[in-house]
């Protein structure tokens, strides 16, 4: 019995030509419309997190860099759900994240003093609170940008979700390549 089944992105692209009827079983794509189907491939995979379908691509824990004042760079690869430690007193201490609420709701968010408090604004900025007067020796973990997929990779995704891509590669490309609405 096979525990670890998975497809590449060419081949799920393939399944989905196939499933528009643009590919029969066992026919090989052109360049231009595996292209195509990747680029939608890769779409799909990128508004998945924002229809709420998750997955544990998480980070390892990671180092910020803090230079001075509130506002602290997130890493490129940052997508959302962080968890912030901090250990400027030698001990690892987590941070509290404020939601936007909580953040405008804050009294004098200027203030000045041991870091307990955490917001990350809507442009991706993380901002501490109070401001830290020394190096609050910050790290953090969090749930990455889903990579782009390569023809000759499996997808970073949970196996179960591997053969439902096809059908949803399918649903980005029917217009493109003038599918009837009936199939």
């Amino acid at each position: 019995m096979t525990t670890s089944w998975t497809l590449t992105a060419a081949e799920i692209c393939t399944d989905a030509l196939e499933h528009m009827g643009i590919l029969s079983d066992g026919e090989t794509a052109s360049s231009s419309d595996m292209q195509t189907a990747l680029k939608a491939l890769n779409g799909v995979l990128k508004e998945l997190p924002l229809m709420g379908y998750l997955w544990p691509a998480l980070s390892a824990e990671a180092s910020l860099t803090w230079t001075a004042g509130q506002t602290v760079s997130l890493p490129a690869d940052y997508y959302a759900y962080p968890v912030v430690w901090s250990q400027a007193t030698g001990t690892k201490v987590q941070l509290v994240q404020l939601n936007h609420a909580q953040w405008l709701a804050t009294p004098n968010r200027d203030a000045k003093g041991s870091t307990t408090h955490f917001y990350v604004d809507p442009l991706g900025a993380l901002h501490l609170w109070p401001v830290p007067l020394v190096n609050p020796v910050l790290t953090i973990q969090y749930q990455r940008i889903v990579s782009d997929a390569a023809s000759t990779t499996a997808p970073g995704l949970p196996q179960y979700w591997i053969n439902p891509l096809g059908y949803g590669v399918a649903n980005e490309l029917v217009l493109k390549f003038g599918v009837p609405q009936d199939k």
